[in-house]
C-alpha cells in the first residue's frame, strides 16, 4: 500500500480509512462463512495466554486428523501497517507506516500434502498472510505414499523402515507445487484480492520469515541415549568457545559476521537443551521423545548469508556475484545446504568428546558385589579407607617394572600395615 496506488484507484486520503475497514469487514465476514459452511467452530481469544497450539491439538485428538479445516481463531495483534496521519507543520495529510493493533484471523487446517497448517491474515492495510507448516508433517504423508513404514511421536520420528529413501524425500522440495499450495490459500482465505486487483495485478510474494532444519539421531532406547546426553550437553556448554560457534554457522570471525556470540542452556519439560546463537542464526542440541538426540539449525533472517547468485546491476547488466540471499521461497535448497553444513561441523565438534561410558561401566563391575563359585564378594569402595589404601598400593610405581603378584601386593600391604598401623582385610 503506497500513494500510488490510491492515487490509481481514486483514493482521497481523507477516505482511506473508510476504504480499508471495507475490506475489513469483507475478510471477517468470510471468515464467519467459512466457519458455518465448513461446520468449524470459529472462536475470538482474548485472552493473550491461550496457546493457540494446545487448543488446536484438542481439537484434532476429537475430530481425527484427516484433511480439512480445524478451526479458525482471531485476536488482537501488533503488526506493521498505515494510517493517516496529519502533519502540523505542512498541515496536509499523510499516509505513514507504523505498529498498530488490528484483528488477525488465523485458519487451521490440515492439508493433504502438507500436515497441520495455519494460515494468518491481518485484517488491515497491507493486508499480510503468514504461512506455517511442519516439514515432519510434510515427510510424513509423503512417507506413507510410497508405502515407508514409520514411528511418530509428537512432531519426531522414533523409527523409520527405509532411511535412505526418507532422507532423500525430506531433502526434495518441489518449490514450484509448494508456491502453487500457498496461492490455492491465498485465493480461498483472502478473497479481496481480486477487487483489489482491479487496477493492478496484484499477488502474494512468498517469503521466509523463520524457517529450521534438523538432524534427528535416532536410539534403540532411552537409556543408550540417557548414558551419554549429559556429558554432551556439559561438554557443549563448558568447552564451545565463540570461534567454534563462528565455525558452526559458517561465519567468519571478523567483519560483520561476527559479533555477538551466545551460549545458554535451560531446562525444559522434555530435559536441557543447549543453544548457540550469533545474529539471527542458532543451532542447539536437546532430546525428542527420549530417545531422539536433535540437533536444530534456526534461520530468523536468511539475507544475511551469502550465496553466488544472478544480481541485476544498475546499468542493466546481469553478473553472477555472492551477495545477500533472497527471501524468497526458491532459496529453500541453498537453506538446506547450508544447514546440513553446520550440523555437519557441529556433530564433528561432538565427536571429540571423551566419552567415559566405558570406564562407567568397568568402575561399576569393580564396585559390584559378586558371586563365583558359590562364594560371594563384596565390591571395592575407593572411598573407604581401607580399599583406598589398596588402590593407592596398586598405583605404586615399584610393580611397573615387575607387574603385580599376590605375594609382591601381600608384602606391600604387610608393609604399609605396620607403618600406619592399619590392618586391611585381604581375600
Amino acid at each position: 500500500m503506497r500513494r500510488p496506488y490510491l492515487s490509481a484507484h481514486k483514493i482521497l486520503l481523507k477516505d482511506f480509512t473508510s476504504y480499508a475497514n471495507k475490506f475489513s469487514a469483507q475478510l471477517k465476514e468470510q471468515a464467519r462463512l467459512i466457519s458455518q459452511n465448513e461446520k468449524v467452530e470459529y472462536i475470538y481469544l482474548n485472552n493473550s495466554h491461550v496457546r493457540k497450539e494446545e487448543l488446536i491439538r484438542k481439537k484434532i485428538e476429537k475430530r481425527g486428523n484427516h484433511p480439512g479445516l480445524v478451526a479458525i481463531l482471531s485476536c488482537l495483534e501488533l503488526d506493521n501497517s498505515f494510517d493517516i496521519y496529519k502533519n502540523k507543520d505542512t498541515q496536509r495529510l499523510e499516509l505513514v507506516s507504523r505498529k498498530r493493533k488490528c484483528l488477525h484471523i488465523y485458519y487451521y487446517f490440515i492439508d493433504k500434502d502438507l500436515g497441520l497448517c495455519f494460515f494468518r491474515i491481518q485484517t488491515f492495510f497491507p493486508f499480510k498472510v503468514t504461512i506455517y507448516f511442519n516439514g515432519k508433517e510434510k515427510l510424513a504423508r509423503e512417507m506413507s505414499s510410497n508405502n515407508i513404514d514409520y514411528q511418530k511421536e509428537d512432531n519426531c520420528f522414533t523409527w523409520i523402515d527405509d532411511l535412505i529413501k526418507s532422507q532423500e524425500l525430506s531433502d526434495s522440495y518441489d518449490i514450484p507445487k509448494l508456491q502453487s499450495i500457498f496461492d490455492r490459500f491465498a485465493k480461498k482465505y483472502v478473497p479481496i484480492l481480486k477487487e483489489l486487483s482491479t487496477k493492478w495485478n496484484l499477488s502474494y510474494h512468498w517469503s521466509i520469515r523463520q524457517i529450521e532444519y534438523a538432524k534427528d539421531i535416532m536410539f534403540k532406547d532411552q537409556s543408550q541415549l540417557d548414558v551419554i546426553y549429559g556429558q554432551l550437553i556439559k561438554y557443549s556448554v563448558l568447552t564451545a568457545s565463540p570461534e567454534d560457534v563462528l565455525s558452526f554457522l559458517g561465519k567468519k570471525q571478523k567483519g560483520q559476521q561476527g559479533g555477538k556470540v551466545e551460549t545458554s542452556h535451560k531446562k525444559t519439560y522434555l530435559g536441557y537443551r543447549v543453544k548457540h546463537k550469533n545474529g539471527s542464526t542458532s543451532i542447539k542440541i536437546y532430546n525428542k521423545a527420549g530417545s531422539v538426540l536433535r540437533i536444530e539449525v534456526t534461520f530468523n533472517n536468511i539475507s544475511e548469508l551469502k550465496v553466488i547468485r544472478e544480481v541485476h546491476q544498475k546499468d542493466g547488466e546481469v553478473v553472477k556475484k555472492l551477495t545477500n540471499m533472497k527471501r524468497s521461497i526458491y532459496s529453500i535448497e541453498h537453506i538446506i545446504r547450508f544447514a546440513k553444513a553446520a550440523i555437519s561441523r557441529y556433530t564433528d565438534f561432538l565427536s571429540k568428546m571423551d566419552n567415559n561410558d566405558k570406564g562407567l561401566k568397568e568402575l561399576r563391575q569393580l564396585t559390584e558385589r559378586k558371586t563365583e563359585n558359590g562364594n560371594n564378594y563384596k565390591g571395592f569402595n575407593p572411598l573407604h579407607k581401607d580399599d583406598f589404601m589398596l588402590f593407592q598400593q596398586l598405583l605404586n610405581g615399584s610393580f611397573i617394572a615387575n607387574g603385580v603378584t599376590n605375594k609382591t601386593f601381600r608384602e606391600a600391604i604387610s608393609k604399609i600395615s605396620d607403618d600406619f598401623n592399619w590392618k586391611p582385610s585381604l581375600p
